[in-house]
């Protein structure tokens, strides 16, 4: 057994609104505490859908007031960056990473200097499986897919399970891999005890997250030792 230190990552998840009935009279109520071009992005989003303006407005609100509390600052004075890949980080942070989805999204945060991702998924039925299966996953996921489908095993729950697993990594890795979804292998039968998968070199460990029966959700932490999760609540 490693003797290295575990990662603690904290995990906290807030609730969205589903529909326009259960929005705020005002979807601007916050707005001030985001930066312009978060602002800016809200008002876009806001021209298609004034739901999901206010769902991605409700998420970055909640990454600024939880970052707030570990960084001791005021929520709009947060200055979020952004990698060569798109990947948001605080220069001199904890480091995080958010995901939303319909109803729901999930924050994980760790103050060591590890790369991790997360990601969760609404799971709503998929149309065109096979097509889905041919074209997202390797030969060893297909297989995997297939050998649970031969135990009695819906499809569709194992799809969105390997689509969050393949989502999680990518933002580890900082989103280089965006796209390349063909090229992450999540089931190596070589790391199965441990949810262990490694590209190049680099290894990651894998966690399904228990976040509702609506939902699929991953963590992906970077490193070979298996990680601390606590889940995490705001003190009133």
């Amino acid at each position: 057994m490693s003797n290295a230190r575990k990662t603690e990552v904290h995990l906290w998840k807030q609730a969205l609104p589903t529909s326009e009935n259960q929005l705020q009279s005002a979807v601007a109520t916050g707005l001030d505490t985001l930066a312009p071009e978060e602002q800016q992005r809200v008002w876009k989003i806001g021209k298609a859908s004034l739901l999901e303006a206010h769902s991605w407005m409700t998420s970055r609100l909640f990454l600024r007031n939880v970052l707030a509390q570990y960084m001791q600052q005021q929520a709009r004075d947060i200055q979020i960056k952004y990698g060569p890949s798109g990947k948001p980080y605080i220069h001199g942070g904890p480091r995080f990473s958010l995901s939303h989805t319909k109803g729901l999204c999930v924050l994980a945060v760790t103050s060591s200097n590890t790369e991790l991702g997360v990601d969760i998924e609404w799971m709503r039925p998929l149309l065109r499986q096979q097509a889905i299966i041919n074209r997202f996953l390797t030969e060893e996921e297909q297989g995997y897919v297939l050998d649970s489908a031969c135990n009695g095993v819906e499809h569709s729950p194992l799809l969105w399970e390997m689509m969050t697993r393949k989502e999680a990594w990518i933002k580890a890795c900082g989103q280089a891999l965006c796209g390349q979804w063909r090229a992450l292998n999540t089931v190596d039968e070589r790391f199965t005890k441990l949810d262990l998968v490694e590209r190049e070199g680099c290894f990651y460990i894998l966690r399904k997250l228990d976040v509702g029966m609506e939902y699929n959700a991953t963590l992906c932490v970077e490193g070979k030792t298996e990680p601390s999760i606590r889940w995490m609540s705001f003190v009133v």
